[in-house]
């Protein structure tokens, strides 16, 4: 387990921590792609060239999916369900 973080195994930074907390912050519940979308928009058109919509959206998401993993091993986010379109809503 050579470089693996100790506090945070995904590998998630602080200023990604901070957006998530900011925007859970005000929407309470929202997906992985919501608080993308509201803190980081400019990653929408870094991810345009890969091949499926899925596969853009799973590296847009990313690195704030990491982050809500860390968080949630620390016990500041959880799981809360899921959408009709099958996306994790995260509390």
């Amino acid at each position: 387990m050579a470089g693996k973080r100790k506090t945070n195994p995904a590998g998630s930074t602080n200023s990604y921590r901070g957006d998530v907390l900011r925007v859970l912050g005000v929407l309470k519940v929202a997906t992985a792609d919501q608080i993308q979308r509201l803190s980081a928009p400019h990653l929408t058109f870094r991810h345009a060239d890969k091949p499926t919509p899925s596969k853009r959206k799973q590296a847009r998401t990313a690195s704030h999916t990491a982050a809500l993993s860390d968080m949630r091993g620390h016990g500041l986010s959880e799981n809360g369900g899921s959408t009709e379109t099958g996306d994790s809503l995260r509390t």
